[in-house]
């Protein structure tokens, strides 16, 4: 019994022993776990304070010593929501610094303000946001202020030109105010701004073209008034600008000219007249196109004669200027056509060998330049007046005839130009070798003629004495001589010689012209 109860006590003991053991290492592993966690707590404590203390600008302090790991943890954790509350207080306070700078940037833009607010602490993304809205407004605020002083620059130049004041607040604002008071810097206004500005500009360009056009009028009337080209230069240079004032001068002028051209009516039609030839000729009308225009042989001098030459002129005027570059384009293959036909002719010239050697180097150039040029500018032609046909729907016509058949016309002359002198050198040839054929006869029998007239002279002076060079048939010498000698000698007397004496028939200048010509009728009969 007494064993029985000893046993148990001592198994008793071993139970709560056990028991105690385990609960020891439990509350052992407990505490290693809180030690483990305020080592891992202080740790996290230090990162976030060096970290704040950083980005607040401050010095980090360091904990006493002799502070338990506890204490050590809790005075860093306080610090730590310290710094913090710090620093969310000041990025609050840097935060609504942007608001507020985004809000009065919206408020000069005309710009509709960023969506955060400050209720609530706003995230890395909406902070990131709100700095990009304040940037994109300060960078547009830039824009529209370099956009502003350009239009300001150009609205006073344009108003010195035309000589004006500012009409409206918006014009009176852009003149006066400085960029940083022009608000609202909006689209809008700034829209505005501009359409103002494109106004005045057209209304230089108006201006400009109307005072143009009363300069060129002065011009032309006081030319055919036959006026003082210095005084007209002298008023034109003084009114060389396009202010209202100016154009008012202008126009004063012009109806002063227009009451003394009404007195000089014929003068100017038949000055007009001389204008509209000239259109004529540079448009390369024919007289059908010009006959046209019955008005031009009317002799009825009038003020309505005169409109209506004038609307003719203006008419072809237009004409040309609004096919300018195909007038340039023929006027281009008309100076290359008319170079090839000088470049052909010079080619024909006997005389161009004695030219300088430069002289030939220049003429195979523009040869070659002619050769390379002419067919380029007549493909060019080709496309341009069948664009011209397609656009207004008729053929673009020159001298009255679509300009293919034109050109096909003037080179088709230029062949048969070609073939006539062809034929003509070829006559001229054939004359000249029948002019040869007959010189060469000819010089054959004065040379049979002569001979036998020489053997006949050189008896006779002979006999007579005298010398061969003074015996020349028909001569007057030769007659003085017969006749001085006629009477003394009975050899040269024809009552003396006998009818059938062979001497006569062979010595007198009568027979010998005889003989002469049936000499030269026998030597023909037998060619």
């Amino acid at each position: 019994m007494g064993c029985s109860s000893g046993s148990s006590g001592a198994y008793r003991v071993e139970v709560v022993h056990n028991c105690l053991e385990e609960k020891f290492k439990a509350m052992m592993q407990e505490e290693e776990g809180h030690r483990s966690a305020l080592f891992k707590n202080i740790e996290e404590h230090y990162k976030k304070l060096y970290s704040l203390s950083k980005e607040l600008g401050i010095s980090l302090e360091e904990p006493p010593a002799d502070l338990s790991i506890i204490f050590l943890e809790k005075d860093l954790r306080d610090k730590v929501e310290k710094l913090a509350k710090k620093k969310k207080k000041e990025r609050l306070s840097q935060l609504a610094s942007i608001l507020k700078q985004d809000v009065k940037l919206c408020g000069m833009l005309a710009e509709e303000p960023h969506s955060m607010t400050l209720q609530n602490i706003p995230s890395k993304e909406e902070e990131v946001s709100l700095k990009e809205h304040v940037l994109h407004l300060t960078q547009l605020k830039q824009q529209r202020l370099s956009s502003l002083k350009a239009y300001k620059k150009s609205f006073a130049h344009l108003m010195m030109q035309l000589d004006s004041e500012p009409a409206n607040s918006l014009e009176r604002a852009i003149f006066c105010e400085t960029d940083e008071s022009f608000l609202p810097l909006s689209l809008a206004r700034l829209a505005s701004v501009a359409n103002t500005i494109q106004r005045l500009e057209s209304q230089v360009q108006q201006n400009m073209r109307e005072a143009e056009r009363l300069r060129c009028r002065i011009r032309d009337i006081a030319t055919k008034l036959e006026l003082d080209e210095r005084e007209i230069s002298d008023f034109l240079h003084e009114y060389a600008g396009f202010s209202p004032n100016e154009l008012k001068e202008l126009q004063f002028r012009l109806d002063e000219l227009e009451l003394l051209k009404m007195q000089h009516m014929e003068r100017f039609i038949v000055s007009s007249r001389k204008e509209l030839r000239e259109w004529w000729n540079k448009c390369f009308y024919n007289e059908k196109q010009q006959s046209l225009f019955s008005p031009f042989y009317s002799t009825i001098y009038s003020e309505e004669l005169l409109s209506e030459h004038e609307e003719e002129i203006e008419k072809i005027k237009t004409y040309y200027y609004n096919n300018e570059s195909l007038f340039h384009m023929v006027e281009q293959r008309h100076a290359l056509w008319e170079k090839k036909l000088e470049l052909e002719k010079k080619a024909k010239d006997p005389n161009r060998f004695n030219c300088k050697s430069t002289e030939f180097l220049k003429e195979e150039k523009d040869r070659k330049r002619v050769e390379k040029q002419l067919p380029k500018i007549e493909k060019s032609l080709e496309d341009a007046m069948e664009d011209y046909k397609l656009e207004n729907g008729i053929e673009f016509l020159i001298g009255g005839l679509p300009y293919q058949t034109y050109m096909e016309i003037q080179i088709k002359e230029h062949e048969d130009s070609i073939q006539r002198e062809k034929v003509k050198k070829a006559n001229a040839k054939k004359q000249l070798l029948i002019q040869e054929s007959r010189s060469s006869t000819r010089s054959t029998l004065t040379r049979s003629t002569s001979a036998r007239s020489n053997s006949t002279r050189s008896n006779v002076s002979r006999r007579l004495n005298i010398p061969q060079s003074s015996f020349v048939v028909g001569s007057s010498e030769f007659k003085m001589t017969l006749r001085s000698l006629g009477d003394k000698d009975p050899f040269l007397n024809p009552r003396a010689i006998n009818a059938n004496s062979t001497l006569q028939t062979e010595m007198t200048p009568h027979n010998i012209k005889k003989n002469a010509k049936d000499c030269s009728y026998n030597w023909r009969k037998s060619f």
